[in-house]
């Protein structure tokens, strides 16, 4: 695991965790409206740095990792902790774990509710993916189609995935559910979706009017399309008010 830092180590840390098929640099232009009051701490997991030759290796083992390496800064409590997808969904782990605390909780895009089959489907899907990305690294794919600029980026994250890495992906994001109720905690939680994103499509009944969230939905935008494409209006959410 990699894990870049930007800022003073003295301010409030903002944690910052990937999607799937991209590394830490997913949150590049996020940085410059963060770094001046934030310590930000962005990893690029297991498994997804296409210059090393790593797994993931499932939520609990990354994230005993992730909390090492904030014990080691002596980060003893978190002011945001976001994720996208994938990330969205560690970082909801992380949450649950009670090992730091953590005062927001950012979720972009997040697959709660889908279960086992999905993620066994999800699986086969991305692999076949991956495998057609490889054969012809530089032709644009369905990367490129859905998620723009991040298109070529994401197809070099394929480069040394293995299939084991997409597996444990798989299992982190479709199989948490979330609650029917949250109790207070002390930690806003913020569930971040695109009008269009079918995570939001599939849970949207389930998510409306509950008073232990903050749900944010950003019309016209698709999976993770809020973040990509509206880095500095995503920051903001990171914020304390």
């Amino acid at each position: 695991m990699r894990i870049d830092t930007y800022g003073s180590k003295e301010k409030p840390c903002i944690l910052l965790l990937h999607t799937m098929f991209t590394t830490g640099t997913l949150f590049e232009a996020l940085i410059p409206a963060l770094v001046q009051d934030y310590f930000l701490v962005i990893p690029t997991l297991d498994g997804y740095d296409p210059d090393e030759k790593t797994g993931y290796p499932g939520a609990d083992e990354e994230l005993e990792r992730i909390e090492a390496y904030l014990e080691g800064e002596q980060v003893q409590e978190i002011a945001a902790a976001a994720g996208s997808s994938l990330g969205a969904m560690l970082a909801w782990r992380l949450w649950q774990r009670h090992r730091i605390p953590i005062h927001r909780l950012v979720l972009d895009s997040p697959p709660f509710g889908w279960g086992a089959v999905q993620a066994a489907e999800n699986t086969e899907s991305f692999w076949q993916l991956v495998q057609a990305v490889r054969a012809a690294p530089e032709t644009p794919s369905v990367f490129d189609a859905h998620y723009g600029e991040f298109g070529a980026g994401m197809r070099r994250s394929c480069r040394n995935l293995t299939r084991d890495t997409i597996r444990r992906s798989c299992e982190t994001c479709f199989g948490p559910q979330l609650p029917q109720h949250i109790p207070g905690c002390g930690t806003k939680i913020i569930l971040v979706y695109g009008g269009e994103d079918p995570n939001y499509q599939y849970q949207k009944e389930n998510l409306e009017k509950r008073p232990d969230i903050s749900l944010v939905v950003k019309l016209g935008y698709g999976h993770c399309g809020f973040l990509m494409q509206s880095p500095l209006e995503f920051a903001h959410l990171l914020k304390e008010e």
